[in-house]
């Protein structure tokens, strides 16, 4: 039966009669369809909710000698006024169980006790920043390796690992400095590297004292030499290519 043929009145479950849908309440929930109503009509559910109400109890009337006994008053109201500053006695109602005063006494405020401070040693202190060109300050890790850092010529950050040697080398001859033990900094990118080299030697050309716009490695890097301000200078684009892979001194003698 579809919404359209279902009947327009509805038996009362409690008093059996068949009323006007309009006298029961719609149904809620999964089994509000169409004109799904409640099992009460209107009169029954007067009926019911008046009985529900417990009817006050009748003062009993004063007899010769005796005063009208009043009913009593419920247990909220017999109890005394709240003083201020005090408690209401009573139980507590719904109470988690208190803690002790020693057990909460025994934890500090704020941040919680480390184990060493447990243990009485107290917090460890750290050591003194390594001064930037102490080389004996370096501290390889378990694979013998040395964090590098430094920033590219957008000014992104980069890093590397590289070998104890190389980190000393690269200190030694100021191309980085140390940040702590196990960690160093490169101090130039690309770019500013070449600009410092050129304008340190004053675009001259270390070989023939000519003008010059490129940098070669005194120590080529072909035979362990690196691009440190040590070990890197000036030269014309002429002798930076004569001398290719050649020591100075075989260059020189040429």
């Amino acid at each position: 039966m579809n919404e359209n043929n279902q009947p327009l009145s509805k038996q009362c479950a409690y008093c059996g009669l068949y009323k006007p849908l309009s006298e029961f309440r719609r149904r809620t929930g999964k089994r509000a369809k169409g004109q799904s109503r409640r099992g009460a009509c209107r009169d029954c559910r007067k009926t019911r909710a008046a009985a529900a109400v417990p009817a006050p109890a009748p003062a009993k009337k004063a007899g010769p000698g005796r005063p009208a006994v009043q009913p009593a008053l419920p247990a909220v109201a017999a109890q005394p006024a709240q003083v201020h500053g005090t408690k209401p006695a009573g139980p507590k109602i719904h109470s988690l169980p208190e803690r002790s005063k020693e057990g909460k006494a025994a934890e500090p405020k704020g941040k919680p006790r480390t184990r060493a401070m447990q243990q009485g040693r107290g917090p460890q202190p750290r050591g003194m920043k390594p001064d930037p060109t102490d080389i004996s300050a370096l501290v390889p890790s378990a694979k013998g390796m040395i964090l590098m850092r430094g920033h590219s010529d957008k000014g992104r950050r980069w890093h590397q690992e590289i070998d104890l040697e190389l980190a000393v080398t690269l200190v030694r001859e100021h191309a980085a400095v140390i940040v702590n033990r196990r960690t160093i900094r490169r101090l130039y990118s690309n770019k500013d590297f070449r600009k410092y080299i050129l304008t340190r030697d004053h675009y001259t050309c270390h070989f023939c004292g000519a003008y010059g716009d490129t940098i070669d490695h005194l120590l080529p890097r072909a035979k362990g030499g690196h691009t440190t301000p040590v070990n890197c200078v000036c030269a014309c684009n002429e002798c930076n290519q004569s001398k290719a892979d050649r020591l100075v001194e075989e260059f020189m003698r040429r």
